[in-house]
């Protein structure tokens, strides 16, 4: 599943020059400048301790600042939270068990853009908490990563694609476990500075 999702972000990223040229003029230099603000939708896939789980649709609000240092290059910072739905992932851990459980997040995220015309690809980084809901329970904080690209449909608005990844040690139920956390989502952006 990771590999599908690493590829699908390849691909949308590698493919943002040529929808950039086919699109046209290049927005002004401050239209990548301002505050903004989000949603997101789309997968979840985590795991806990290794063992696989079901897809859970993930909902995302994020609310930021971006910079537009040079035509080559937009910096910026924000906020999210997600959640993924409660006890939808299922984890059969021994034979005849099962346990259901869901995800929660929040946390601050730093971005790296590259303005192509009405596209900005960009990457990732930041450090959230997450917290298990369901059957499983623990909480934890850790660094996640990730990739995407914004098109700008309009002045005020863009459209994007988004990566992220978050890999934890958690305390729950039985000891420490490892929990990943993926998800592949599509948003809509509103920016302020119009």
């Amino acid at each position: 599943m990771r590999r599908l999702l690493l590829v699908s972000c390849a691909i949308a990223l590698m493919a943002v020059p040529y929808m950039a040229q086919a699109q046209g003029s290049d927005p002004s230099f401050d239209a990548w400048t301002g505050w903004h603000a989000g949603i997101q939708l789309g997968v979840n896939d985590n795991s806990y301790n290794g063992f696989g789980s079901s897809n859970s649709l993930t909902t995302t609000l994020e609310g930021g600042y971006d910079y537009r240092i040079n035509w080559n290059l937009v910096i910026g910072g924000e906020l999210y939270s997600d959640w993924n739905s409660d006890t939808s992932h299922s984890v059969n851990s021994f034979p005849g068990s099962n346990a259901n459980f869901g995800s929660r997040s929040y946390g601050v995220d730093f971005l790296a853009g590259f303005p192509v015309n009405n596209f900005l690809p960009y990457v990732k980084v930041g450090y959230g908490h997450v917290s298990i809901t369901g059957d499983l329970s623990g909480s934890t904080s850790s660094a996640r990563y990730g990739a995407g690209v914004m098109w700008r449909i309009a002045p005020n608005s863009a459209l994007m694609f988004q990566y992220m990844y978050q890999n934890a040690s958690i305390r729950g139920p039985f000891g420490n476990a490892n929990f990943k956390n993926v998800n592949l989502t599509v948003g809509y952006n509103w920016f302020f500075n119009y």
